[in-house]
């Protein structure tokens, strides 16, 4: 077998953990797709398919900072993670996780979390799309050159490169590596336009290793919560236009890429506290805004890949199942949380931007 071949699909449909373990009833990927395509897609399956969890150490470096970011990772499919930093002491202890429908981010140096309930449950009949949806846009956008192959964490990983098509594109190239036995992504390099690069890699990684435990996340008393629950009833369109403010811009999915059939908003506190939730039964986009207390007040979080779009300074994270983008504009700060391919969500950032 072609050892390029057999990564095909890793490296268009893995760009984190979440599409890399969606692979479920693929004979249903057709549309849009070749036979070509199809064959390697299944190919995929049977590998990613092999694995029901994962025990990992990953280590990101950014370009220009002085010291890697150590993370444990505890993965289980088909969406649920658990993430904590153990190094560098600055950032030591911050933690993410998503299981049983909730999403939460733990800055535990700081005492601050965000938790978000009530997301749509995973449903194993549509997961084909949410790998179809994420390999067609990188088979949209992006280039693919095979490269050699290398040893990543003891395990031999086969590469390539997808390079961006446009020069708009934010994203401007991802070196990546796949396993060869799972076709799960073991290091990858994301190239920005502005220059910088991350490379994040796993030092070590266990597959379906006995008496497998997903941790969780244990908040101190002293834990200041911010909390969404979307199983509460949503705005009407009527409550939406008359409590949330007009100067929040939400994102905006123009070219219905993600198929968002779903869109919920909700409110409190004051009518700068708001959050959206578009979804559909494979993807999701969630926007928490407040007002900032004064203009260039408040802070972004210290970690991320600290990017510049459209003049607009802004944080990416890049989490095991979904991506994160935070920023501040006009009066407002953003967060935005979703399982879409990370270039299609700073596209939405820069809508907002330019609106």
């Amino acid at each position: 077998m072609d050892i390029h071949s057999l990564i095909k699909t890793a490296g268009l449909v893995s760009i984190y953990l979440s599409s890399a373990f969606s692979f479920y009833a693929l004979a249903d990927v057709n549309a849009d797709t070749n036979s070509e395509d199809r064959f390697w897609i299944n190919r995929g399956h049977q590998n990613l398919n092999k694995v029901d969890h994962f025990n990992a150490v990953s280590e990101q470096i950014l370009a220009g900072q002085a010291e890697p970011i150590i993370s444990h990772i505890a993965f289980q499919k088909p969406d649920n993670f658990y993430q904590q930093v153990v190094q560098p002491q600055s950032l030591k202890g911050l933690e993410a996780s998503y299981r049983n429908n909730t999403l939460t981010l733990h800055n535990s140096p700081h005492k601050h979390a965000l938790i978000i309930k009530g997301l749509a449950p995973f449903k194993e009949r549509s997961a084909h799309s949410r790998v179809k949806g994420i390999y067609l846009f990188n088979k949209e956008h992006y280039e693919q050159v095979f490269t050699p192959s290398i040893h990543v964490a003891d395990r031999l990983a086969v590469g390539i490169d997808l390079t961006a098509k446009e020069d708009t594109s934010t994203i401007r190239k991802i070196e990546g590596f796949a396993d060869y036995h799972y076709s799960l992504f073991m290091q990858a390099t994301f190239i920005f336009s502005s220059g910088l690069d991350v490379k994040t890699h796993y030092k070590s990684i266990e597959f379906n290793a006995e008496n497998f435990t997903l941790p969780d996340i244990n908040l101190a008393k002293e834990t200041s919560i911010t909390s969404w629950d979307f199983n509460h009833k949503a705005l009407t369109k009527t409550q939406r236009e008359k409590q949330i403010s007009q100067d929040i811009i939400w994102p905006d999915d123009a070219d219905n890429t993600w198929d968002f059939d779903e869109h919920k908003y909700f409110q409190k506190g004051d009518e700068k506290t708001a959050a959206a939730y578009f979804y559909s039964d494979d993807f999701f986009l969630i926007t928490v805004a407040e007002a900032q207390q004064k203009p260039g007040t408040k802070q972004l979080n210290t970690m991320g890949a600290p990017l510049v779009v459209e003049n607009t300074p802004v944080l990416l994270n890049q989490f095991p199942t979904f991506s994160t983008i935070e920023l501040n504009h006009l009066g407002i700060h953003y967060r935005l949380l979703s399982n879409i391919h990370p270039e299609s969500l700073i596209s939405m950032v820069k809508g907002i931007i330019k609106e």
